[in-house]
């Protein structure tokens, strides 16, 4: 099962974010110089108070006029409210257009979540779209769009997106099938302590040749190598 992230980045989450090390952040910080302006989360800050307070109408106008100010947070944050249906009726359609405003502004939680509204189809096309056999139209081009978003947060060390990456590598969805690759994602998915990626290592390795898992191991330690030394 491919699970959207509901995790609703606050005011203290992105303090805390803010200590990470930088290398953990490339995907969300652009670097400037002294005259460029940077963003102004004020108005981002009152929408989160606001939340904290249980103020839902006031917080979603904040967060909305944040976003349309090209705040990626508060996009990412907008498109959790809308899939949740948390403070707005749930809109699936809004969803996707918030999510992918910021994934495309490189904040790494939105792209696996893109990633996911691909995957299941939700909010990518109209509603009448959505109705059997019509839904199959498409499907083929959503599964190849869950597997880029996947991989661009995967190439960020995500390990949510490295895992359902591997999963599409091993169903060969989206992506050819390529169990070598499967056992690279799941493998550094299990780093990154995702529950999930030890339980599909241990059958991945029993539909393996030793020549698919040599491979595998490979390209496992020459990702850690490249990307994390």
């Amino acid at each position: 099962m491919v699970i959207f992230s509901s995790r609703f980045v606050s005011y203290l989450m992105l303090a805390a974010a803010l200590l990470c090390p930088a290398a953990a952040l490339q995907a969300q910080v652009q670097v400037v110089d002294e005259d460029t302006e940077l963003p102004d989360y004020s108005v981002y800050y009152e929408g989160v108070e606001a939340r904290d307070a249980g103020d839902m109408a006031t917080a979603v106008a904040l967060f909305t006029e944040a976003a349309e100010n090209g705040l990626a947070i508060a996009q990412h944050n907008l498109g959790v409210l809308y899939f949740s249906g948390e403070g707005v009726p749930q809109d699936y359609e809004q969803a996707f257009l918030w999510t992918q405003r910021a994934a495309e502004q490189g904040y790494v939680r939105s792209m696996v979540n893109l990633g996911v509204l691909y995957y299941n189809q939700l909010g990518v096309q109209p509603s009448w779209m959505s109705v059997w056999p019509l839904s199959l139209i498409n499907r083929g081009a959503h599964y190849e769009q869950a597997a880029r978003w996947y991989g661009e947060a995967a190439g960020y060390d995500d390990g949510e997106a490295q895992y359902y990456l591997a999963t599409m590598y091993h169903q060969g969805l989206g992506v050819d099938r390529d169990l070598a690759q499967a056992y690279m994602w799941a493998r550094l998915a299990q780093d990154n302590e995702v529950a999930l990626a030890t339980q599909f290592l241990n059958t991945l390795e029993t539909e393996m040749s030793a020549a698919q898992r040599s491979q595998g191991q490979r390209d496992y330690a020459n990702w850690v190598l490249e990307n994390r030394s």
